[in-house]
């Protein structure tokens, strides 16, 4: 069987109704938006199939109607407490569902071809009446909670709803990808006016073909684009956090990665819940974790969250298989005054998180584009070599850690260290307004800086015992390379703490409470220039 319409719209007639009084509902406006927003992103007119009709729940699904809900590559149900009661709309769903392809031929294998959107939240009586075909998608939620009232509130449709039209274009753009990777599939000759029924069900792309293998697709104007290569493991996280996560999930699905996981995780035992997340941690590349101040729900026989479940199973992940990478994010400030965390349970996981970065881990606690910019980076193949041949890729970059009120001590080590053609870059720990900004800053340094030098001077052992530990960390951030070099530089002012300061965790530890003398630094410099690619 052919299919000769990209979408069938499938909603209760009550929903359209304008409570303004307007000509036209809500609905009205989807499907004229859907129709000029998903056309233009594609490059040719969509055919998008809506009844028109006030149908009686007894009354057969045949005729126009029928064949619209069958020959439709996607189906766009909009989900409202009406939706879920009428015999009609289960009617379509039943339809849709029992005239799909098999799921070795469905499409995409990591997406539905249903559309979920939510336009009204379903009160929890009437749950479990929502078809069991799309009841643990994740769906497109168009209402949210009202900031000055805490209640939950329909977007409006109004061209000045920010919300709406961000969940709009959500959707539009997930459309969009998905009926290129349905129409077509690799091999397909490209068409300016391509056809809906070009494609059959036994022409539809398995969807248990690994996207990674397959070819890039050909667009409506003939430039080709590749489903996804990889996918990206975007932990759920809580209410708080809701909207940064969408924020990544939008980057990741416009680059051509593919999503997980793409339905509502299980929360009735920790065993499906387990289940359900090695399963899309073992197709992916990458796991993302957004942390905030909020616990968040639990599995109903364990009292963990699911935030740590889904963490400490990616850290499982990752300490089984080496080229798997974790990103963990925090919003700046996290579990201090400026955004405190309530919950005795959530500080102890922060707290954990924040101390605990495995290899092949990274904690990020900056903006979110900059958590975007370093997830693309992390997904992106790695450079090829190239010959060192430009005189700045030689430098090296020594990076000199000290406290801010030992800025004029260090000045002469900076100094000497410039004239060894090193490139110094100091981190002032301690300055009260880059504490809370910087510290991605600290962890790109820790990461590229071939060299590191900690100055013990106003600091304390502990201050000294923390920098030692994130040399180290810098592995779980993302270090490639052993250090070339690494110094504790123990000067003045001298007390006994100093005196009887040692460790094994670099290899120099030099001691000078007097003026600085060059000599001091003779073997960290030697071991930094006869480092590959070092000046000398």
């Amino acid at each position: 069987m052919d299919y000769e319409y990209d979408l069938f719209i499938s909603y209760a007639h009550i929903d359209d109704r304008s409570p303004f009084g307007q000509e036209k509902g809500w609905i009205d406006l989807l499907h004229e938006r859907l129709s000029v927003l998903v056309s233009q992103a594609l490059g040719n007119e969509v055919k998008i199939w809506r009844d028109g009709h006030n149908l009686q729940g007894n009354d057969v699904l045949s005729g126009a109607i029928g064949e619209g809900v069958t020959r439709s590559l996607l189906l766009v149900p909009v989900i409202s407490p009406r939706y879920v009661q009428s015999d009609w709309c289960n009617r379509e769903m039943e339809a849709f569902h029992a005239a799909a392809p098999p799921p070795a031929a469905a499409g995409p294998g990591f997406r539905s071809r249903v559309f979920k959107v939510v336009k009204t939240p379903l009160p929890e009586h009437l749950k479990n009446l929502e078809p069991g075909h799309i009841r643990n998608l994740i769906g497109y939620q168009f209402y949210g909670g009202d900031e000055s009232s805490g209640l939950l509130r329909e977007f409006s449709p109004d061209t000045t709803d920010k919300h709406y039209w961000a969940m709009l274009y959500r959707l539009v753009a997930d459309i969009k990808q998905t009926l290129i990777e349905l129409k077509y599939p690799s091999g397909a000759l490209a068409s300016s006016t391509p056809s809906t029924s070009t494609l059959s069900h036994a022409a539809a792309p398995a969807a248990n073909v690994s996207h990674a293998n397959a070819a890039a697709a050909p667009t409506p104007n003939g430039a080709r684009v590749s489903p996804p290569s990889k996918f990206v493991y975007l932990a759920e996280t809580t209410s708080d956090l809701t909207n940064e996560r969408e924020l990544v999930r939008d980057e990741l699905r416009q680059r051509g990665y593919g999503v997980l996981p793409e339905q509502k995780l299980p929360l009735d035992s920790l065993e499906a819940l387990s289940k359900d997340v090695r399963a899309d941690l073992a197709r992916s590349a990458l796991s993302v974790h957004l942390v905030g101040i909020k616990y968040g729900s639990t599995p109903e026989d364990d009292a963990r969250s699911v935030v740590r479940v889904q963490e400490e199973l990616a850290a499982e992940r990752g300490a089984a298989d080496s080229g798997f990478q974790r990103l963990l994010w925090m919003p700046p400030g996290l579990a201090t005054p400026a955004l405190e965390v309530s919950d005795a349970r959530q500080k102890t996981f922060v707290a954990e998180l924040q101390t605990r970065v495995a290899a092949g881990s990274e904690l990020l606690q900056t903006s979110i584009e900059d958590l975007k910019t370093r997830v693309v980076e992390k997904m992106a193949p790695p450079a090829k070599a190239t010959a060192r041949t430009d005189r700045r890729s030689k430098l090296k970059q020594v990076y000199l850690i000290c406290e801010n009120r030992d800025r004029a001590l260090v000045r002469p080590i900076k100094q000497y260290l410039f004239k060894h053609k090193f490139e110094v870059i100091t981190w002032l720990d301690g300055d009260a307004n880059a504490a809370a900004n910087l510290m991605d800053y600290h962890r790109k340094n820790l990461r590229e800086c071939d060299a590191a030098l900690i100055y013990f001077g106003s600091g304390d052992e502990p201050w000294v015992r923390k920098n030692l530990e994130d040399l180290e960390k810098a592995y779980g951030y993302g270090r490639e390379d052993d250090w070339c070099a690494s110094a504790v530089y123990v000067g003045s002012p001298s007390n006994e703490q100093k005196e009887d300061f040692l460790t094994h965790m670099v290899p120099y530890v030099i001691r000078n409470f007097d003026s600085f003398n060059p000599d001091d630094l003779s073997e960290f410099v030697n071991a930094v220039e006869s480092a590959e690619g070092g000046q000398s």
